[in-house]
């Protein structure tokens, strides 16, 4: 078979992406083809977004090229016994679901036609409605499904260093989920989610249907307040200032995001900037997640953070869509 697979972790990288290449080599142990297309750098938390305003660069890498940084070896040549290993994608400014498009309709012309897309495996867990509809994990194996193909998100449940054998087990244990659900796909599925503990023993745990954990925010806690304007980034190939690349503050507005109608709230006119008309206040990411961590401790049994959490494997069957609440149709009248 052969499968697609992307990530929202980026190339492999010991701290932030650790889980990718192991899940790889255990598909080809099991006798799949795999196409692997990811974003240069992590895209947690973007969900199923496309950046449009983005140009795209797609570099063909040899697996066995990457640093444990995430970068590479461009001139790496690799060894005889190494030379059958078809070459990785990676895209500058992709996300998982640019990945998914490009990997399905573009990047492998010669190969033969794709079956199933896999995205992932994620490092941490992806259970709860606010994970999983935020998570690009879960993204790209959505993007997947709005292009007629099934996906599958898997996470491996666990943020924390991992000793190797560990992670073989997870690989080898997400294999044999995938293989199964490939061979039994219920028709009324478009994606599973799976979530998988990080434990010795996890071969030989339970591997449970579950469904999703509702959670919403009880307050405000993904951002914290911050004294000064943030500094300017770099990520790849690209500057980045504010968070947005050079090379997108540099064009014409869309949706007065930068440019010029506006970049954090300063108006500019044939080059003249004005002042603020009002003081800036500036905010950075500072996710405290307590609450949500207590939310899945105390999760009801069935639910995919219950399972995971207490050592068996989750697989949550989803449809791709939000559906409209019953009932809920005809003429609608408004008050007087």
């Amino acid at each position: 078979m052969h499968i697609l697979l992307v990530n929202d972790d980026g190339p492999p990288n010991k701290r932030l992406s650790p889980y990718v290449r192991p899940l790889v080599d255990e598909l080809h142990a099991a006798g799949h083809q795999v196409s692997v297309a990811i974003p240069s750098a992590s895209r947690s938390w973007i969900g199923k977004a496309h950046i449009i305003e983005a140009s795209l660069t797609a570099s063909f890498v040899h697996p066995d090229s990457f640093h444990d940084d995430g970068t590479w070896d461009e001139h790496y040549e690799p060894t005889p016994e190494s030379a059958h290993l078809a070459d990785w994608v990676v895209i500058q400014n992709g996300t998982p679901a640019s990945c998914a498009q490009l990997g399905l309709y573009n990047l492998f012309p010669d190969r033969p036609p794709i079956d199933i897309v896999i995205s992932g495996p994620n490092h941490g867990r992806n259970a709860s409605t606010i994970y999983n509809l935020s998570s690009g994990t879960v993204g790209g194996a959505l993007e997947a499904v709005f292009c007629g193909q099934r996906g599958i998100a898997i996470s491996f449940g666990s943020k924390d260093a991992q000793p190797a054998d560990v992670i073989s087990a997870a690989a080898r244990h997400a294999v044999r989920v995938v293989d199964h659900l490939i061979s039994h796909w219920d028709e009324r599925v478009e994606l599973y989610n799976i979530n998988v503990p990080m434990r010795i023993d996890v071969e030989t745990e339970p591997v449970l249907y579950t469904r999703t954990l509702p959670y919403y925010w009880s307050r405000g806690c993904l951002y914290a307040e911050t004294e000064t304007e943030p500094k300017t980034k770099k990520m790849g190939n690209g500057a980045l200032t504010n968070g947005v690349h050079k090379e997108q503050r540099d064009e014409t507005a869309v949706n007065g995001v930068n440019g010029v109608n506006g970049t954090n709230g300063v108006n500019g006119v044939n080059g003249h900037v004005e002042e603020p008309s009002r003081k800036q206040r500036h905010f950075k990411w500072s996710a405290d997640l307590s609450d949500m961590k207590k939310r899945l401790q105390e999760s009801e049994e069935g639910t995919d953070a219950h399972t995971v959490l207490n050592g068996s494997t989750s697989v949550t069957a989803l449809r791709a869509n939000f559906w409209h609440v019953p009932g809920l149709d005809g003429p609608l009248h408004l008050d007087q």
